[in-house]
């Protein structure tokens, strides 16, 4: 695909800061998807967060040490959302 092609669309931009960390904007999203936890290896836990928009998708694979990582939290501990 061309880089002067009208119909590309940017889905997602990427910056990494200073201080080691991602920051990403996804511009008209329509839904964000998260992965149940499936443990990849031993101690090994592998989630996907797929977001989807008007132009694409953004898929993420993230891995920790423990599934209850993994969950989606609200801003309010005690009303975990998954």
């Amino acid at each position: 695909m061309s880089i002067n092609n009208p119909k590309n669309k940017t889905v997602a931009s990427i910056s990494f800061q200073d201080n080691h960390s991602l920051s990403m904007d996804v511009e008209e999203v329509n839904r964000i998807d998260l992965g149940v936890p499936v443990e990849v290896a031993d101690g090994v836990w592998c989630s996907e967060v797929l977001i989807r928009s008007e132009h694409g998708n953004v898929s993420l694979n993230i891995l920790s040490d423990d599934p209850d990582k993994l969950r989606l939290r609200s801003a309010e501990p005690e009303a975990d959302l998954i």
